[in-house]
């Protein structure tokens, strides 16, 4: 068994601590709302570039085939812990493990087979590694759409963070639009509109105002099929709405989108995974570069003999 020094054990354990917060963090992204404007976009990224780096160190320095396997599998493995069991992940988790698996193998071989080349090195295994990753955040895409209900569109955090940004085209087919706003502010600044704006929604006896509210939710919920309280908000409703006329254009077929979501969501995925592909490869010459200079790595000539046939 080959020797393992301190620095390898403290790569290894970093690039598993690195996967896993990389994991947390897009789980969170897209299975719940805790992620806001910039937040949501700059953090998972962030981490899922120092994932990269730390998973491209890892292979190139670690000199046992062992530890650094397993370094490459608990990077990636653990993050289906985050989301419910089902026997449907065991298929996703052996696939991951053997991309990340074969992403080091790669990575390795082409470290021993020449002069160091951060570009040349990462060709093979990194982009299988990324691609391992998007598998991952898929399954944790397709564990919102198959479990919340009627919920088949986007999981709502991602909705939630997609319509802000849509509110100002919004209020031209919907005037007075505001995601935060209640159900109930929506449709009395709809009514006034309709009124030419001669509707004052403060000034109205609280009667009137009551009967005008219950007999517009009445009317929304026959039209679209649900019901209403007025207390939701316009960006729940525009959610319920988006997805019930999906279930109603698909009709039978909407069993099946979920898997068509989860295919086109990994398609975006591996996509966005690109740019990081390229910006981690520039990263690394500049980490590998820090490394040697505070002495972490070192660099060694060596001579190698070449046996060549003449006549």
């Amino acid at each position: 068994m080959d020797s393992i020094s301190g620095k390898e054990i403290i790569l290894g354990a970093l690039a598993v601590a690195s996967g896993l917060v990389n994991a947390y963090l897009w789980k969170g992204a897209v299975l719940t709302s805790g992620f806001a404007n910039a937040t949501f976009y700059s953090l998972p990224v962030i981490a899922l570039v120092a994932a990269a780096i730390f998973f491209s160190l890892s292979a190139i320095f670690i000199r046992s085939a062992r530890i650094r396997s397993l370094a490459a599998v608990l990077s990636l493995a653990p993050g289906f812990l985050l989301i419910p069991y089902s026997a449907t992940l065991l298929a996703p988790v052996a696939l991951t493990s053997l991309g990340a698996w074969y992403a080091t193998r790669e990575i390795a071989q082409e470290t021993a087979s020449g002069s160091f080349h951060s570009r040349k090195i990462l060709r093979g295994g990194l982009p299988l590694f990324l691609t391992s990753f998007a598998l991952m955040v898929t399954v944790f895409y397709f564990s919102s759409v198959s479990s919340a209900g009627g919920s088949i569109f986007l999981p709502k955090a991602l909705f939630d963070a997609v319509i802000p940004l849509l509110e100002k085209p919004l209020q031209g087919i919907l005037p007075g639009f505001r995601s935060e706003a209640s159900v109930d502010e929506l449709l009395l600044a709809f009514a006034s509109r309709q009124l030419g704006g001669e509707l004052d929604p403060s000034g109205l006896p609280k009667e009137e105002r009551d009967e005008l509210l219950s007999q517009s939710r009445e009317t929304l919920s026959q039209q679209f099929g649900i019901t209403l309280t007025g207390n939701e908000k316009a960006g729940d409703l525009l959610y319920r709405l988006t997805n019930a006329q999906v279930a109603k254009f698909l009709g039978p077929w909407r069993q099946y989108m979920p898997f068509l979501a989860a295919a086109g969501f990994f398609i975006a995925i591996k996509t966005f995974t690109l740019p990081v592909y390229w910006l981690a490869l520039i990263l690394m010459a500049g980490v590998v570069k820090l490394l040697l200079a505070i002495g972490v790595i070192k660099a060694e000539t060596e001579t190698v003999q070449v046996t060549k046939l003449t006549l």
